[in-house]
């Protein structure tokens, strides 16, 4: 365990381990003054195993996870100097904000895989876009109890195939949408479907966000 300045890990010895070890998880006192547990920086922790050690059903449905995240914190400290955003700014606020939610998790509490790959699909699917943030988690949980009580079969085929193949997806969306019907928000509101696209940024802007952010410390 290594404790850096101001977050800063560009300094002598967090780059002397960085560059010794197979990766790195960042824990950022930023992100957890949020209230953002585990404080995990995405963008700053990387792992060259991760993949490997990944199951099939994780891979697909994160795919687009960094990315988002980047995009989102790009965007949030853009909009801190910016009064007015257009639409699809927004809806990148908007669904960084429900990803960060998603990403919480309790003290002691583990997800099995099938329930983090149904998570995830959720998140960077879209499907959270029309969830309130506030209700982001307790929306997770619900639609994970349904899942087991209604659809067992579904998270056992994830559970046991490791893959989260299209007729695995269509299985998910179906019960989603059964879901989706009969939640209801913290104000007694039903859920209206529809999300906008959000367009994600090429890699290399991902890449320059990163590094900006690094030498920030």
């Amino acid at each position: 365990i290594i404790e850096t300045k101001a977050n800063d890990v560009s300094a002598y010895i967090p780059t002397n381990v960085i560059s010794i070890t197979d990766g790195q998880i960042f824990l950022q006192s930023d992100l957890f003054n949020a209230n953002q547990r585990p404080a995990i920086d995405v963008g700053v922790s990387v792992s060259r195993v991760g993949g490997a050690a990944m199951t099939k059903s994780m891979k697909k449905v994160t795919g687009s996870l960094k990315i988002d995240l980047a995009q989102f914190r790009a965007m949030e400290a853009f909009a801190m100097f910016a009064s007015d955003l257009d639409s699809a700014s927004r809806n990148q606020l908007a669904r960084g904000g429900r990803l960060m939610q998603l990403l919480k998790q309790p003290q002691y509490s583990p997800y099995p895989v099938e329930e983090q790959t149904v998570s995830m699909w959720a998140g960077t699917s879209g499907r959270l876009d029309a969830v309130p943030t506030d209700d982001v988690l307790r929306f997770e949980h619900e639609f994970l109890d349904f899942l087991h009580r209604e659809h067992e079969g579904v998270l056992d085929a994830i559970r046991e195939s490791g893959e989260f193949d299209d007729d695995t997806e269509s299985s998910v969306e179906d019960a989603y949408d059964s879901f989706l019907d009969q939640f209801e928000t913290s104000e007694g509101e039903r859920i209206q479907v529809g999300h906008e696209e959000v367009e994600a940024m090429d890699s290399e802007d991902v890449e320059q966000e990163q590094i900006v952010k690094q030498k920030r410390g």
